[in-house]
């Protein structure tokens, strides 16, 4: 069965299962315990993946002379997906403004999170050059920016332009399709981590209830994620591919780890079913999947951007009861689009950290009233990371399109 199938079914027998046994807290309490653990493997796959992979792939793509035609279209389409989302956000909110579900009264003294923000940028800095490279990956659980960093400058120089680097270029190539294999499996066995994920998920918004008084809210979120999916982004990529390739081929050959982002919420769980699948699915090549995907968790978040720009407007829309002004709704659109750069400090919580350093950053006060965000974390987070994840789908197919190795995948071969 393919994967775009089987996810979905996933999905549907875990709503099933909600609607069974959703008043239950065991039912919840078991569901998030076992996603849980199934999150933390995706990070046991993810690491050495990324860190044979990227390694591997950067040295390839050096001895191709390939660096540049995939430095500079990875890096353009992460900035330009993650302006255009944030500008987007800001535009549907102007059309279908919405209050947050809060109360200035909600949530604790914003004063609790004044340090967020430098220690952010702190572990920011850090995390650039590693001292101990070894010990870094052995203690590597939710930041993969030290990670890619060791793999470039171990891929950088293994470059095999010499005879005695190439048994070494060999080696780390024979690994990296070793991860490649594993993962693999990975992804076609994901729908039954996916089942416990979507269960969570679903009872945990049954549970919450906040969602079912904010129609209105949720309606927003919904228009701006499928303007951006079915439209946005698929008319963005065949402006870049000069209509080459079918932007929605991508989309439902990608539902696997898009379904697995949104009800985890979280880019490692959902990264290494999207490498693999780039591969076999796309037609992407080894070396792209594995060094533009773990690139994409740390600069391609214009999914994130954008729910947080949503969820900051809404909070000051509902917080002072009057409409934001064009000029305010263009900052928070770009200040969020600056910051979503560093989210990924913060696993699990882009669109809480986007937001609080954004409100933060403009000083707006809100007493508080940000707090009430973690309670919609699971759909606010699951929407920006499964938006994150299709920019990174097509980022890597537009890369391999650029470079002239785009490969057709019949359907009969598609996992």
């Amino acid at each position: 069965m393919k994967t775009w199938i089987s996810y979905l079914a996933a999905t549907a027998l875990a709503l099933a299962a909600t609607l069974l046994f959703g008043d239950s807290t065991g039912f919840a309490q078991l569901m998030y315990t076992i996603s849980a653990l199934f999150v933390q493997l995706g990070g046991f796959v993810l690491i050495p993946l990324v860190f044979f992979g990227f390694s591997s792939g950067i040295a390839s793509l050096r001895k191709d002379s390939k660096g540049f035609i995939f430095a500079r279209t990875t890096i353009l389409w992460s900035i330009f997906t993650t302006l255009v989302l944030s500008l987007c956000g800001a535009f549907i909110f102007r059309v279908l403004p919405s209050y947050f579900p809060a109360s200035s009264s909600a949530g604790t003294d914003a004063s609790s999170l004044s340090a967020l923000a430098p220690q952010s940028l702190s572990t920011l800095f850090n995390s650039l050059l590693p001292i101990n490279p070894f010990y870094t990956l052995v203690n590597a659980e939710s930041f993969l920016l030290p990670i890619i960093i060791i793999a470039l400058v171990f891929g950088y120089f293994l470059k095999p332009n010499v005879e005695v680097i190439r048994p070494a270029y060999v080696t780390m190539n024979s690994l990296s399709e070793t991860m490649f294999r594993l993962t693999r499996a990975f992804g076609t066995a994901g729908h039954l981590f996916v089942f416990f994920a979507a269960s969570y998920w679903f009872s945990h918004l049954q549970q919450e209830g906040t969602i079912f008084v904010a129609g209105k809210f949720l309606i927003m979120l919904l228009v701006s994620t499928f303007t951006v999916l079915l439209v946005l982004l698929p008319l963005m990529f065949g402006l870049a591919t000069r209509f080459r390739a079918n932007p929605y081929v991508v989309l439902y050959r990608m539902i696997a780890p898009a379904s697995a982002a949104l009800f985890t919420g979280s880019i490692f769980f959902s990264s290494p079913i999207s490498i693999p699948l780039s591969r076999h699915n796309l037609g992407c090549q080894k070396r792209v999947s594995a060094t533009a995907i773990p690139l994409y968790t740390l600069i391609g978040r214009g999914g994130s951007a954008m729910i947080a720009t949503l969820s900051i407007l809404s909070l000051i829309y509902a917080s002072a009861q009057t409409m934001p002004t064009d000029q305010v709704i263009l900052v928070v659109a770009l200040t969020s689009a600056l910051f979503s750069f560093a989210s990924p400090l913060y696993l699990g919580y882009e669109v809480f950290f986007i937001a609080i350093i954004v409100l933060q950053f403009l000083k707006i006060d809100l007493y508080g009233a940000q707090m009430t965000l973690v309670a919609m974390m699971p759909i606010l987070n699951g929407l920006g990371i499964l938006i994150d994840s299709y920019i990174a789908a097509f980022g890597a197919t537009y890369t391999c399109q650029r470079m002239g190795v785009l490969l057709e995948s019949a359907y009969k071969d598609i996992l």
